[in-house]
């Protein structure tokens, strides 16, 4: 078999849903899906009359209370996404849920939610009818004279869904909303595909939201239409005779593959086609599924893959459960497929609608998603609620299985390749070709004490992120604990409420604090002091680059001379002081100035760039320097408590004299509006009552005053030369605090929903 261009394949990197049955949860998900447990629930009389629902309506005789919902639909983290109140209740809640989607899939990518400048991230996303603006918020009259016009139309309004996402989280590349009913959120996924691979994008999110209030928890059956007689969804069985509305969302994050990989990014499974067209007239009806149309669009998917159908081992199918369409459905298949596969396992097909309810826009990708967690798993989940396959479906031939179990999954050539169909109403259809993941690379072990910062937009969410965390770390395997450490680290918003904690021996409780915003403007400065144990400093040296970097270039221009043991003894500290000094730097702690005694002065002359690191070295050693160089100075630098002149500065003499007697220990300047932070052998902050319990071994310290600074907001970015060969890896994501803002609707005099 030829070989496919990984140049032209799209990687999944992140997902997030909401689903009925399992909320924000891909794992529950994933176990009612293997377990073929649906998610509709079903409503007393009294429920829906209390809801609006007409009476005469409930009271019918082919009326089914019946819907896959969601859990507190009507709830928003309003604060997080900075809304008001009153704002947030007469938004759409479909276009909320989208936001909540689009911040966690950004967060199970490992990239933080709001965006640096510059990125070119874009947005493809959809929504239902927003059944919300005509049954709850346009009855609610005050409501809609206090808010305007406009404020309710960029609120309610389809237009906005994706360029509200990209506004609140700072995606500057392409974001649009893509409309085509029930295949909307896959015709999304293609487009943003295709966004990346012409490079109009970087990473794109894809996917969309339907969800009706609680005056649409119901639906009429009529004979031969698309919803169910009794509530449930039976995809490809005998008895098939309509699906069930439901309420869900997700996105998934996308990203050229070859980037993927470079990047270290998690890749759950590779799209390696897609294809959009549409039936035109060649059907029954408007609402009528086309054959012609399905077939045309599965084939082209698979030709834009390069993939022979012969090794796609599973087909998510559109799968309504109508008596129609299902048979319509496979009979399309088999134009692609055959009616048979010689010497081959047949495909089996899948209907993620057993289990959730047909989610109208956002049905499409929930079937990717099943179908991605089915590659990584490599399982073939069942089809829920079948008993007896359609015989319309099974007498022309064994291409297709119709599986009733789960079972593993084995590969077809040694892979394992599937598509996801999607159909939309008004014959707009969409497909992809996925395939499952390369094997992931192998990642450098590093030392075992990780620095893992959390934070959150409230106290209560960082202690509920913290304590996330801590169990999630507590479970991570040793080898994975720096990729998460560095997904936390990188992968996530900085916040006002933060915690810090170290993992393995070190580990001490943390504390939730809120960032101080006089250190943020005050900043920090290094009083280089050379002073403390030199033992134990081998953790430092083990773990860090910069620090050995700087070892190790003493030690070079040290060889082969003879000093003495209190000769030996000052480089050794000057070594350690400046090495953790630039160790610091390249963390993200940016001094704004330097001052130093002794050996801490000549650590703060290298270290503000006044004197290479050689001269200091030579200095100590008693070597004639002839001459000091001075390099301009990167920073303001104080000896002995006083400023250091521009005469001293290249004057060996003065040099000569710091390094043979520098006269008593000096505290650093006083009128510096700045935080110091002691450097010797070791790092001590000076930060009052919010000093941190800080560990002995040298490193462990380090990095918890790393982290003590970050909780005050001094410090932000960590340098990647720390981080090199890490990847991103799933983590848990922001615990999003649900607060009810919700028109409910005044008055019973709705009827149910009659649309796909």
């Amino acid at each position: 078999m030829a070989e496919l261009d990984d140049g032209a394949a799209v990687a999944v990197v992140g997902m997030a849903i909401r689903v009925p049955g399992a909320e924000r949860d891909l794992d529950l998900f994933w176990r009612h899906v293997v377990t073929g447990i649906d998610a509709v629930s079903f409503f007393t009389p009294e429920q829906l009359t209390g809801w609006g629902v007409a009476k005469e309506l409930v009271e019918h005789p082919h009326f089914v209370p019946a819907r896959a919902v969601l859990r507190d639909a009507g709830c928003f983290d309003h604060r997080l996404f900075g809304y008001s109140p009153s704002d947030s209740a007469l938004m759409d809640p479909q276009q909320r849920i989208l936001l909540e989607c689009a911040w966690a899939a950004l967060e199970h990518a490992g990239y933080p939610p709001v965006a640096a400048d510059g990125n070119r991230i874009g947005v493809y996303v959809g929504t239902g009818l927003n059944v919300y603006l005509l049954d709850n918020v346009w009855p609610n009259e005050r409501a809609v004279e206090a808010a305007g016009g406009l404020q309710l139309i960029i609120g309610s309004d389809k237009d906005f869904a994706g360029t509200r996402i990209a506004y609140k989280l700072n995606l500057q590349g392409p974001a649009m909303t893509v409309q085509t009913a029930c295949s909307t959120s896959l015709v999304a996924v293609h487009a943003a595909a295709q966004a990346l691979l012409t490079y109009d994008a970087d990473v794109a999110l894809a996917g969309a939201a339907t969800v009706a209030p609680p005056t649409r928890r119901g639906h009429v059956h009529e004979p031969g239409g698309i919803f169910s007689a009794d509530g449930r969804c039976r995809a490809f069985d005998a008895a098939a005779d309509g699906t069930v509305p439901g309420d869900g969302a997700g996105i998934v994050v996308l990203k050229r593959l070859e980037d993927a990989l470079r990047d270290g990014d998690t890749v759950h499974a590779v799209i390696r086609g897609s294809a959009v067209n549409n039936d035109g007239s060649r059907k029954a009806g408007f609402t009528a599924p086309g054959p012609t149309g399905q077939a045309a669009v599965i084939s082209a998917a698979l030709g834009v893959a390069g993939v022979d159908p012969d090794t796609v081992g599973l087909i998510e199918t559109h799968g309504t459960g109508t008596a129609l369409g299902d048979p319509i459905e496979v009979a399309a298949l088999r134009q692609v497929f055959g009616t048979g596969r010689p010497g081959r396992a047949p495909c089996a097909l899948g209907a993620v609608k057993s289990v959730v309810g047909h989610l109208d826009t956002a049905a499409g990708v929930i079937g990717l998603v099943k179908t991605v967690l089915a590659l990584r798993h490599r399982t073939i989940p069942p089809i829920a609620h079948l008993n007896t396959p359609n015989p319309a479906i099974t007498r022309d031939g064994p291409a297709f299985e119709l599986p009733t179990s789960s079972r593993p999954w084995t590969p077809v050539d040694g892979v394992r390749r599937a598509g996801v169909s999607a159909f939309g109403i008004g014959g707009t259809n969409a497909h992809v070709v996925l395939e499952e993941a390369p094997s992931a690379r192998p990642r450098p072990r590093r030392h075992v004490t990780e620095l893992v910062l959390v934070s959150a937009r409230t106290t209560a969410a960082a202690q509920r992120s913290l304590d996330r965390a801590t169990a999630f770390v507590a479970a991570t395997v040793p080898g994975e604990l720096a990729d998460v450490a560095y997904t936390l680290r990188t992968g996530r918003a900085e916040l006002p409420w933060r915690a810090a904690f170290l993992t393995g021996p070190h580990g001490s409780p943390a504390q939730v604090r809120r960032t101080d915003a006089t250190a943020r403007s005050r900043g920090v400065a290094f009083h280089l002091t050379g002073a403390g144990e030199l033992t134990g400093n081998r953790p430092n040296y083990d773990a860090d680059p910069v620090y050995r970097r700087i070892v190790d270039e003493g030690v070079a221009r040290l060889r082969d001379r003879d000093l003495g043991a209190a000769v030996r003894e000052r480089c050794t500290r000057l070594l350690a002081c400046a090495g953790l000094a630039q160790s610091l730097r390249s963390r993200g702690v940016s001094p704004r100035a330097v001052a130093g005694t002794g050996v801490g002065a000549l650590a703060a002359a290298v270290v503000a760039g006044v004197m290479p690191l050689a001269d200091a070295l030579d200095l100590i050693c008693g070597a004639a320097v002839d001459e000091i160089r001075p390099g301009p100075a990167e920073l303001p630098v104080h000896i002995g408590g006083e400023p250091l002149t521009a005469a001293e500065c290249g004057d060996p003499a003065y040099w000569q004299a710091q390094a043979a007697d520098p006269g008593p220990p000096a505290a650093p300047p006083a009128d510096l509006d700045v935080l110091w932070i002691e450097v010797g052998t070791q790092v001590t902050p000076h930060l009052g009552a919010d000093r941190p319990e800080l560990p002995a071994d040298r490193h462990a310290r380090l990095l918890a005053t790393v982290g003590a600074l970050w909780q005050l907001g001094v410090a932000g970015a960590w340098d990647a030369v720390h981080d090199t060969g890490r990847c991103r890896l799933p983590a848990p994501t922001y615990p999003f605090e649900a607060t009810r803002h919700y028109l409910d609707a005044p008055a019973a005099h709705l009827d149910t929903e009659r649309h796909h």
